[in-house]
């Protein structure tokens, strides 16, 4: 099974006054982390849909077991 990790810096803007961050955030960070493992795998999102190829995100389920914090 191929893995891929990917960091992201927390900044103030994506936190409420605790230092948690905002769940609505997590769709974005999962994306960023999409967009890089097919950078790893050496392609280009762009490129593959100039082959026809489209990748839609049609299911989205997450389940928290802890905050994030800064």
């Amino acid at each position: 099974m191929f893995t891929s990790e990917t960091k992201i810096r927390i900044h103030y803007a994506l936190t409420d006054q605790m230092g948690v961050v905002y769940h609505g955030h997590y769709a974005q960070f999962f994306e960023i982390g999409r967009v890089e493992m097919i950078r790893e795998l050496g392609f280009s999102y762009k490129d593959i849909e100039a082959t026809g190829v489209i990748m839609p995100v049609v299911d989205f389920h997450c389940r928290f077991f802890a905050p994030c914090k800064i």
